[in-house]
């Protein structure tokens, strides 16, 4: 399951024996071979502007399907567009937004990070920024119960010691479950109307208005605001975002270490991060293997690379590696060098190919974990989480 680079290489290499195209599948699985160079350089600029040009012809094309001419064949492409956006706008753009690496001018990152998160009515800057890069990133915090992402899905059952099959079960109850929606929806909304932040507030306000205003004056009811907004931006938006956090690190086994190592590994993130490609071996023989090879490709790790393992989020152990990185647009290409480059004292880097696996390997750490447990460093993570 956990791959080292020679291992994943063999995977990799084995796509060059298909039909798909050397640089399509090097965005398919987000793993390059080894020395592989860009076509070209992507900049910043042209992945924000097509995002949001995806993000507004759905977001605009949808609400006039509903009004207009109701195609069942123009929705679904619509709900692809929105979710295909959306989700790079909050994982992509508004991440490194708040690392102030989106563009390189703070003050842009902070006001196109704020947009795009009003956009969607998903938590705003300011807020994901404290969450994020002071509490996640934190070495005494991250991956810990005080971990921001850990307190969103133990909600919803993703517990501490925990049986695997419990786990399992939670998770496939929580997606369909709309106790789970509602919850998640409702903690976005909060993120949007408070009153600690005026301004944000009222803009929030003045946009669910028009959400609900425009489409019930056209059309005399809310069907079109829920299958144009609705369904795309927050069930299936929050299925996604779901599934990927649950793939995401070894959460909880941070607690492992002491204080003190954590505080002087600079590494203190290796072992529970990880690469997650999408894809699997090309079979090596067999008609019906090589085309159920093909199946796979193209109705699973196609879907979950366009919608939830999205941007950058396969080079996510990338990331955290390297958290300032300006290049993050051609993150996969600088993780492929970085392999072959590590620093004095640094650790290998980890492959997974398939988010089932990367699962699998998560909810194997957390049910593995005493349920008593408690961190030796809570004190600390409670002080950091409220100053």
């Amino acid at each position: 399951m956990k791959l080292n680079k020679e291992q994943s290489a063999l995977i990799r290499e084995s796509y060059n024996r298909t039909l798909i195209p050397k640089s399509v599948a090097t965005w398919l699985t987000g793993k390059p071979c080894a020395g592989q160079k860009p076509l070209f350089k992507l900049h910043w600029t042209l992945y924000v502007a097509f995002v949001l040009a995806i993000f507004f012809l759905s977001y605009i094309g949808g609400f006039y399907n509903q009004v207009a001419g109701q195609s069942i064949g123009i929705m679904l492409l619509c709900w692809a567009g929105l979710v295909f956006s959306t989700r790079r706008m909050a994982a992509v753009i508004l991440h490194q937004s708040v690392h102030e690496r989106l563009s390189g001018n703070g003050l842009f990152d902070k006001l196109l990070g704020d947009f795009v998160t009003l956009l969607m009515l998903t938590q705003d800057y300011e807020t994901y920024k404290v969450d994020h890069c002071k509490i996640h990133h934190g070495p005494l915090t991250f991956a810990t119960k005080y971990d921001p992402i850990v307190q969103f899905f133990s909600v919803f059952g993703i517990d501490l010691g925990a049986k695997k099959q419990n786990l399992y079960l939670n998770f496939f109850i929580s997606i369909f479950s709309p106790i789970f929606h509602l919850s998640f929806f409702i903690t976005r909304l909060g993120y949007n109307i408070s009153a600690e932040r005026s301004i944000r507030s009222l803009l929030s306000i003045a946009y669910i208005a028009a959400l609900l205003a425009v489409p019930y004056y056209l059309t005399g009811g809310f069907s079109a605001l829920f299958f144009a907004f609705i369904v795309p931006v927050v069930f299936l938006y929050q299925i996604s975002a779901f599934i990927e956090i649950c793939s995401e690190h070894a959460w909880f086994e941070n607690n492992i270490k002491s204080t003190e190592d954590l505080l002087e590994d600079p590494y203190f993130y290796s072992d529970i991060s990880w690469g997650r490609f999408c894809g699997s071996k090309y079979p090596e023989k067999g008609f019906i293997s090589k085309l159920k090879w093909y199946f796979v490709q193209l109705f699973y790790h196609l879907p979950v690379r366009l919608f939830i393992l999205v941007g950058d989020l396969p080079q996510h152990d990338y990331h955290h590696r390297k958290p300032l990185c300006f290049d993050w647009v051609n993150a996969r290409y600088n993780r492929e060098k970085a392999l072959y480059n590590l620093a004095d004292g640094e650790p290998e880097y980890i492959d997974i190919w398939g988010i089932h696996n990367a699962i699998e390997h998560v909810f194997g750490v957390v049910s593995e974990k005493d349920p008593n447990y408690i961190s030796d460093f809570n004190s600390y993570s409670k002080e950091a989480r409220g100053s």
